[in-house]
């Protein structure tokens, strides 16, 4: 489509203000106006009205994994990568419907299926893959102590275990070979781990030197799973650039990330909502219910401090955590004590800026990437708007119109 118009209420992310009757003019896949109406350039284009919803710019989900699991089929019980690769196809789509038009995957999935959106051939957010995550042997990813090291780390398609300088950096280089273009690691323990407790401290800080150097060798960088603090507070001083979850950080990291600008990616719904899974192991449920109160408390000090708060979910399209409700999140946030305006720019442009891609996308300027999304009320007002694929009624991802619903 040459030329398109949208009219109607239009909220600027940047700075919160609410144009009540607002233009939004997009040529091919940029935009070229947003703003006032009155002061749009005369068009011919074909206009959608957004009647009482709002036009914001396309959501970004910073922290999610993209593997397809739950849509691989019975066969070998879904573990061949090729059927999670055609799960994760059918994910993606999935999420441009929910209104997410970015996404940093940590998955071996997101490499394949985000060229293939590049292409044009798949459906679905534009992906910034980071490859396998990475962790200690008996540390947060090495979910199947049952198994040899070296079978996991051909078999999975989540994780992989490197262990000494040398084995941490042949490990970065692996996913980067591959396409990465970030690499993720663990820091700490976790919730869903059952080998280690969510306070241990996961890679030495020789490790933690090498994968950051490695990665800015490849002018990239390294996001930490951290859990719990002291971990945290060791990736901070290696050079670590995003941390994620930061359920139990302590004031310490909070001052050390401020200083750095290391931005918070939040993961909110799972944290508070983890506990309340029926059926989940005795030793889970205890870490989980650890984590909902503490979690609640970071965010409290990272808004005071000044950090930038960037969505994250952790979903993976499982039955607690589908893709069509993504936009829970926003709702956990406003749970945790941010406001409505704070997790509406925490899922447009901060999490641009998490995505390194807040000159493209993130707002609805001139200039920009048309990725734009229509809810049917105002997330200002009733959070609840940005919540489900089922308030989302027009998606346009670079230009073109993804979703429309009249």
């Amino acid at each position: 489509m040459a030329e398109l118009m949208l009219k109607g209420r239009m909220i600027d992310v940047k700075t919160g203000r609410v144009i009540e009757n607002a233009a939004v003019l997009v040529k091919e896949n940029k935009i070229i106006y947003a703003g006032e109406a009155a002061g749009c350039p005369a068009s011919d284009a074909p206009v959608i009205e957004a009647g009482e919803g709002t036009l914001l710019p396309g959501f970004m989900d910073v922290h999610a994994h993209l593997m397809g699991a739950e849509d691989a089929g019975s066969f070998a019980d879904g573990a061949l990568l090729g059927d999670q690769v055609v799960g994760a196809v059918y994910q993606a789509g999935l999420l441009l419907d929910a209104g997410f038009t970015g996404l940093r995957d940590m998955s071996e999935a997101g490499l394949y299926v985000g060229r293939g959106i590049d292409r044009g051939i798949i459906r679905g957010p534009r992906i910034v893959p980071g490859g396998k995550v990475l962790g200690i042997t008996s540390g947060h990813v090495d979910l199947r102590p049952d198994q040899t090291i070296a079978y996991y780390n051909a078999h999975d398609h989540l994780s992989m275990c490197c262990d000494g300088v040398d084995g941490c950096v042949q490990a970065v280089r692996e996913q980067f070979r591959s396409g990465a273009k970030f690499i993720k690691i663990c820091a700490t323990g976790g919730v869903s781990s059952p080998t280690d407790r969510i306070d241990d401290v996961q890679f030495s800080p020789e490790e933690l030197r090498a994968m950051v150097s490695e990665a800015r060798r490849h002018h990239s960088y390294v996001t930490a799973h951290c859990t719990g603090y002291e971990g945290a507070y060791q990736a901070l001083l290696a050079g670590v650039e995003c941390i994620e979850h930061g359920v139990f950080l302590t004031q310490r990291e909070i001052d050390l990330m401020a200083e750095k600008q290391v931005p918070l990616v939040t993961t909110l719904a799972v944290s508070l909502g983890v506990a309340n899974i029926p059926g989940l192991p005795d030793w889970m449920h205890e870490k989980a219910v650890a984590c909902a109160q503490a979690s609640i408390n970071t965010i409290a000090m990272a808004r005071k401090a000044g950090i930038c708060i960037a969505l994250g979910t952790d979903f993976s399209n499982s039955k607690n955590s589908p893709y069509l409700a993504n936009g829970s999140e926003f709702r956990a946030m406003v749970k945790a004590g941010m406001t409505n305006l704070e997790s509406l720019q925490a899922g447009t442009i901060n999490a641009a800026k998490v995505m390194r891609m807040e000159d493209q996308v993130g707002s609805l300027e001139a200039g920009k990437l048309a990725d734009i999304v229509l809810v049917d009320g105002n997330p200002l007002e009733d959070i609840e708007c940005l919540t489900h694929a089922d308030h989302v009624k027009l998606v346009v991802k670079n230009g073109k119109i993804e979703k429309q619903i009249a």
